[in-house]
């Protein structure tokens, strides 16, 4: 009989355990599909209209979903900002207009639900 509610209970976990990563594999690692948070693009996209470049390492971003909040949150500033995220690294290049504080880079992040573990000016290439 402890044989029996053993077993029913491990198959019991390992469905749920199915269930909840079939979710991730079509939701993303949010729970919540990247249709969901409509992309807010850059005004204006021609790299070369930004002289600062930041790279930032940010932990917390492991899907699409994510990346589309990070690119958002600093889209949807004044103009003057153009993001791109790189998920597999977990880093966001940042072009700006103007110079920007780090204080206010990390700001921008953590908003978005996210902390920035490093902020530094990129070298051009």
């Amino acid at each position: 009989m402890g044989t029996a509610i053993l077993v029913v209970v491990l198959v019991a976990a390992v469905v749920f355990g199915v269930k909840s990563y079939m979710k991730k594999l079509s939701s993303g690692c949010c729970g919540a599909s990247v249709e969901k948070e409509k992309r807010i693009g850059a005004r204006d996209s021609d790299e070369t209209h930004y002289p600062y470049a930041y790279e930032i390492a940010v932990e917390g971003m492991h899907c699409g979903y994510c990346a589309t909040r990070l690119e958002n949150a600093f889209h949807g500033q004044k103009e003057g900002m153009l993001a791109r995220t790189d998920v597999p690294h977990a880093r966001v290049t940042l072009r700006a207009k103007e110079p920007v504080e780090e204080g206010r880079i990390r700001q921008i992040i953590a908003l978005a639900g996210y902390r920035a573990v490093w902020v530094e000016t990129a070298k051009e290439k």
